[in-house]
């Protein structure tokens, strides 16, 4: 599931999240938890902004920055746009010191919103069976 989210005046990024975003959070910020990392951003969600700690952005500017990176590119191999990207923005020290304050914390309802849609399984039943014939 991707989707353009524009985070201040003139700056939108392609958002994408899928089966791959846990596995390549883990592999841009090898000593954290994608899900216990996303369980604690839904948790301090819920209380509102005025219970978010610095923690709590340091997980949003997290998986903002892997939802971007992973929108750079249409399968998980490395593409050219991921590697510019990676060299604008090396950590996510220099990624978080290119916006305004907070201006990420406007799209958070959408990045969970587009978690929540990608993680909705839509399967078609293959073989469908009838039901037995009533005796």
């Amino acid at each position: 599931m991707q989707r353009v989210i524009e985070i201040e005046e003139g700056r939108s990024f392609n958002f994408k999240a899928s089966a791959f975003t846990p596995i390549q959070y883990n592999t841009l910020f090898p000593d954290s938890d994608f899900w216990k990392d996303l369980t604690s951003l839904q948790e301090a969600t819920m209380g509102g902004l005025e219970s978010f700690t610095t923690e709590d952005y340091t997980l949003l500017m997290r998986i903002s920055y892997t939802m971007i990176y992973q929108g750079l590119a249409p399968s998980p191999k490395q593409t050219e746009e991921q590697k510019a990207f990676l060299e604008e923005y090396p950590s996510l020290d220099y990624f978080s010191d290119t916006f305004e304050m907070f201006s990420l914390l406007g799209c958070l309802d959408e990045i969970m919103a587009l978690w929540g849609l990608s993680s909705i399984t839509e399967v078609d039943e293959k073989n469908p069976e009838s039901p037995p014939p009533e005796r």
